[in-house]
Formats: structure tokens, C-alpha cells, sequence
């Protein structure tokens, strides 16, 4: 079995006009592609989910390459609106209709692992990503009234869950000055962070465990050969005995037919100057996160150092906005017209994969040697 990638990644980008890539320095490693190498795993992708993989993987004993297209956080993991939760796109009763209700608390159990997961880990290792707590689902219709409502009495009752905490009409204009929203869903164990400088705070780890960090290497061909499975780099060769595929929206055709099952959708996101706490709390009153029930969503929150990071807006082609800035800014000037005042300073935009029921899509090829990971769908 042999896939084959012609273009590895997209030409059409705006990665450097983002403020994470702004507020942190590079990864920047030093490894140089030999001609042949070989390690135990494989990792290709430069995000949070070869990142993660690496680091555990190299935790347990395993040597390990990471391949990366560009550089570490390039892609949406570097890009997206830092909001860390526990959930999928779903709420809790779609996966169990879909699922059944063991599944589902079992990935809900994963969500609340994986949060715990990441606090620990900023904490243990000092990463400053400007972590704060608190996710609110702002209600842009009636009906979301009634949802929210069952959703705590649900988790409360079928999974033990306290953390979910209803916001009224009267409550949710305290907690945003925006007249669009008539109720709220606050997940006290959610958070939000500057996600870049949470991965590469992660990736000062792939140095501790001796992981070889290849930037700036795109896989070209991935090739089943007996036992193990050979990456390619042009000519060049890892040979391993598994390899691990994370590259979600920017995966293109490296899997073949695998990317016919979600499809990439681009989304954009600018940032303003810093308004000051005083004023960003006139504004979010809690510096909550927050994003409304829209089915194309905006969702926004205030950076470490008081920045509006507000995104919104979808375009499916393969090449990005020519002013995406202006898309957005429409956006945001209809939730909060009194930003108007204020400098835009930074405009980006990045890839996503969607898969049709909204939940992650695993598996494995070529007998199990290779795994992928990807279709998160935001």
C-alpha cells in the first residue's frame, strides 16, 4: 500500500498576520533529515495531536521522529480561538442517540481527562499561555432556553457533572454587553489560553525526551513495507515500525481516500489592540470565553493582555479570503459596535476538518502499523 501527497500543504496563507505567532518565539529546531533514518514511531504532524503523541509515546520508551510540513503550531492548533473544553461539537444527548449512553459517557469521561491533562501540564511545567477559566455558550435563540436547562439537569443527574450552571436573560447581559443573547450555559471546568504558546511550551518536551523534531520536512509518499512502513521526504527515508497521521484539515490526499471522509472549511479570526482590563470587563464582564448556538458561530474572549480575539465566518475553497480582516470586522461590529474605536492590529485565518456527524474520526491502515487522527470539527 502506498499514499502519495503532491501538495503538502497550503499555498494560500495567512498564518503570519496571527497574534499567537506574534506573542511567542519560534520552536525552531535544529534536526536536519538524514538521507535514512529509523525509528520505533513515526509522528507527522506538528500539532497538538503529534505533538501529545510524540511526547507520550518517547515518555514510554519508544524512539521517535516528528515530521512537520512547516513549523510546530503552524496549522489550526496554533490558530483557533483557545478555548479548551470538555465536550465534542455535539452536546451530550446527540452522542448518546448516536453512540448509546455508555459510549458517550466514556468520551465525556475522555473530555474531562483531557482538560485535567492540560492544567496539570501547564502547571507542571511553568508554560505561561495566559490560562483563565470559564467557557459561556451564549443563547442567540429562545429555544436555547429550554436546552440549556435540560443539559444541567442531564449531566447533573446521568454523569455526576456539577460544572454546568444555567445564565438567565437578566444574567447573560451582565455577563456580555451585547443585546443578541437571551440565556447562557457556563461550563465552570473549561478554560481558555493563547493555544500556540501552550504547544510550544508542550514542545520543549519533545527535547526532554529525545524525540528528533524534523520542521520544515513534508511526507511526500508513506509506503507499507513488510513489517514496518516507510516516510518519505522527497528521497529521503524514515523507516518505522508505526506511523501516526495528524495533520486534520491540512491533511489533503497523504491518506488517499481517508480525506473523503471530512471536509476542510477555513475560518477567521482578528484581534484589536489591547483595550485594558477596566474596559474589557465593561465588555465580558467575567473574561469568560464564549461563543453562541449559531450553526456558523462566532465566538470571541479577551487575551492575556486584553486583547478581543473574535472569530466567525466559513469559506470552503482552497485558497483563503483576500481581506479576511473586513469579514470579520462586519461580524464583530454587530455583537459589539462599541469596539469600533478601536485598532484591528492582527488578521488570520485557518483550516479546519469537519466530518458530517461532527465527531472525531479515527483509525488505522496498512494492518494497524499506521494510525491517524483527525476530523475534530472545531
Amino acid at each position: 500500500m502506498i499514499f502519495s501527497k503532491k501538495n503538502t500543504y497550503e499555498q494560500h496563507d495567512n498564518e503570519k498576520g496571527s497574534f499567537y505567532r506574534n506573542s511567542i518565539d519560534p520552536f525552531n529546531s535544529k534536526e536536519v533529515l538524514n538521507d535514512y533514518t529509523e525509528v520505533d514511531v513515526c509522528v507527522i504532524g506538528g500539532g497538538f495531536t503529534g505533538v501529545s503523541s510524540a511526547i507520550n509515546l518517547a515518555k514510554n520508551g519508544y524512539s521517535v521522529a516528528l515530521c512537520e510540513a512547516r513549523q510546530i503550531g503552524w496549522g489550526a492548533s496554533g490558530r483557533n480561538g483557545g478555548q479548551l473544553g470538555i465536550g465534542m461539537r455535539k452536546d451530550q444527548r446527540t452522542i448518546e442517540t448516536k453512540l448509546g449512553f455508555d459510549h458517550a459517557k466514556e468520551l465525556w469521561k475522555l473530555g474531562l481527562e483531557s482538560v485535567t491533562e492540560c492544567i496539570n501540564l501547564i502547571k507542571e511545567n511553568n508554560i505561561a499561555c495566559g490560562l483563565q477559566k470559564g467557557l459561556l455558550s451564549a443563547g442567540y435563540f429562545e429555544k436555547d432556553k429550554e436546552d440549556f436547562l435540560f443539559e444541567v439537569d442531564h449531566m447533573q443527574k446521568n454523569y455526576n457533572f456539577e460544572g454546568y450552571e444555567f445564565i438567565d436573560q437578566k444574567q447573560i447581559k451582565e455577563e456580555i454587553n451585547c443585546k443578541l443573547y437571551s440565556s447562557g450555559l457556563l461550563n465552570k471546568f473549561s478554560y481558555h489560553i493563547n493555544p500556540l504558546k501552550f504547544l510550544i511550551g508542550l514542545a520543549q518536551l519533545l527535547i526532554k525526551y529525545k524525540v528528533k523534531v524534523y520542521e520544515n520536512t513534508p511526507v511526500t509518499n508513506i509506503v507499507e513495507a513488510g513489517d514496518n512502513v516507510k516516510i518519505y521526504n522527497n528521497k529521503k527515508i524514515i523507516k518505522a515500525n508505526k506511523a501516526v497521521v495528524g495533520c486534520n484539515g491540512y491533511l489533503d490526499k497523504l491518506l488517499g481516500k481517508i480525506n473523503n471522509n471530512f471536509m476542510p472549511i477555513n475560518n477567521y479570526i482578528i484581534a484589536t489592540e489591547p483595550l485594558g482590563e477596566k474596559k474589557a470587563r465593561e465588555i465580558i464582564k467575567n473574561n469568560y470565553a464564549i461563543c453562541d448556538t449559531r450553526f456558523i458561530i462566532d465566538y470571541y474572549r479577551f487575551s492575556e493582555d486584553w486583547r478581543m480575539i473574535f472569530g466567525g465566518g466559513e469559506t470552503y475553497s482552497s485558497k483563503f479570503l483576500d481581506n479576511s480582516k473586513n469579514f470579520v470586522v462586519n461580524r464583530m461590529y454587530k455583537v459589539f459596535p462599541q469596539l469600533k474605536e478601536y485598532k484591528i492590529e492582527y488578521s488570520w485565518g485557518g483550516t479546519l476538518a469537519i466530518t458530517v456527524n461532527r465527531l472525531p474520526y479515527f483509525g488505522t491502515l496498512m494492518n494497524n502499523k499506521l494510525l491517524y487522527a483527525q476530523g475534530y470539527s472545531g
